[in-house]
C-alpha cells in the first residue's frame, strides 16, 4: 500500500456554517473520519498546513509547501494537498515549475460544496486524488470533477458547477465522460534528479488590457518595484496602439528591466504575436509571447523564472 502524505490548507473543502458565512475549520483528521474509504487507498499520514480562504493565499505559501514536499520526498510515494478552488490553479502551476523532475504524484484537489453539507462535490473529489496519488503517476496534478488536469494547465471557470476546472490547450491527463474514460498520460520513465528550486519573485503584476486602459498603469508598476508584468492581451495578443498606446510605456518598462510576458484573455488556442500588427510590434517592444499558457501560469512561471532563472526569455517553452 502506497504511503501518502495528506496535506490540508483549508478551502471550502474543509468550511462549516458561521455567523460570517462559510468558513473553513475542517482539518484533516475531520476529513479522514468523514471519508473513511480513503484508508482503502493508501497509509495515509496527515498534516495540517493552514485554514486559509484561498483568495488570501501569497506566493511565500507555494515555497514553504514545496520545501515541505521536498523534505519528505523520500517518506512517501505520493502527496496530496486539499485547497480551496479560487487560486487553486495558481497553487498547482507554482508547484509544477517549483518540484523539478517530479517522479511522484502531487495531486490537488478541493470542493465546490463543503465537505460538512449533504450534497458535498467533496467525497468524490477526495477518492479522485487519492486513486491517483495510489496510481504513482508523477507530476503535479488538480483532480476535479470528471477530469484530472496537468497542474500548469489548469484553469477554474466555474464557480458553483462540480465540474469546476478546465484543462487549457491540453487534453486533460483523465477525462471522465458519457463514452467512458479518456487518457492523456505523460510519460512515466525514470527521470531521477529531484530537486526542489522554492524561490520566488513575488512582485509580479498582471494586467487586463480593456478599451480605455491608460499607459501609465506600466510606469505605475515600473514605479512600485515591480519586477514582471503578465499583459492578459486581446485575442492572440493584441494591445492597445493607438490614442492611447502603450508600447513606449513597456518600452520603459523593459528599459528599467522588467520581464513583459503576454498571454490572451482567450481560454483556448493562446498568443501568436506574428499574426496581426499590433501583437508584431508589441514583440518588437520586446514583450515575450506566452504562447498557450493560463494567465495562472504565466504568473507563476515568471515569478519562478525571475527567481531562478534570470535570463530565461519566452515563457511559452
Amino acid at each position: 500500500m502506497k504511503k501518502i502524505f495528506f496535506l490540508t490548507t483549508g478551502g471550502t473543502i474543509a468550511c462549516t456554517v458561521s455567523d460570517d458565512g462559510l468558513e473553513p475549520t475542517l482539518k484533516g483528521a475531520d476529513i479522514l473520519k468523514a471519508v473513511p474509504e480513503l484508508h482503502t487507498l493508501g497509509d495515509i499520514t496527515v498534516k495540517d498546513l493552514a485554514l486559509l480562504d484561498s483568495s488570501n493565499l501569497e506566493p511565500a505559501n507555494w515555497s514553504a509547501w514545496a520545501r515541505l514536499i521536498g523534505d519528505h520526498y523520500s517518506d512517501y510515494d505520493a502527496f496530496v494537498l486539499t485547497h480551496g478552488t479560487d487560486t487553486m490553479a495558481y497553487t498547482s502551476s507554482a508547484l509544477s515549475y517549483m518540484l523539478i523532475n517530479l517522479g511522484k504524484p502531487v495531486v490537488l484537489t478541493g470542493a465546490q460544496v463543503p465537505l460538512s453539507m449533504t450534497n458535498s462535490d467533496a467525497r468524490s473529489n477526495l477518492e479522485l486524488a487519492f486513486s491517483v496519488a495510489a496510481s504513482g503517476l508523477p507530476g503535479v496534478f488538480i483532480a476535479f470533477g470528471n477530469k484530472v488536469i496537468k497542474g500548469d494547465c489548469a484553469k477554474k471557470i466555474f464557480t458553483r458547477n462540480p465540474n469546476a476546472f478546465e484543462s487549457v490547450n491540453e487534453s486533460p491527463v483523465l477525462y471522465f465522460g458519457k463514452g467512458g474514460v479518456k487518457k492523456n498520460l505523460p510519460s512515466r520513465q525514470n527521470v531521477g534528479g529531484f530537486r526542489v528550486e522554492e524561490k520566488l519573485e513575488p512582485m509580479v503584476m498582471a494586467i487586463t488590457m480593456t478599451p480605455g486602459l491608460k499607459p501609465d498603469i506600466i510606469d505605475y508598476a515600473i514605479q512600485r518595484g515591480y519586477k514582471g508584468l503578465v499583459l492578459e492581451c486581446y485575442g492572440a495578443g493584441g494591445v492597445n496602439t493607438d490614442r492611447l498606446n502603450i508600447l513606449p510605456a513597456i518600452r520603459r518598462a523593459i528599459k528599467a528591466g522588467v520581464r513583459v510576458i503576454c498571454v490572451s484573455q482567450c481560454l483556448f488556442d493562446g498568443v501568436d504575436l506574428s499574426l496581426y500588427p499590433m501583437g508584431i510590434l508589441a514583440a518588437q517592444a520586446g514583450v515575450e509571447s506566452g504562447g498557450p499558457m493560463t494567465l495562472e501560469a504565466a504568473v507563476t512561471k515568471l515569478m519562478w523564472s525571475l527567481a531562478n532563472e534570470p535570463q530565461t526569455k519566452d515563457e511559452s517553452k
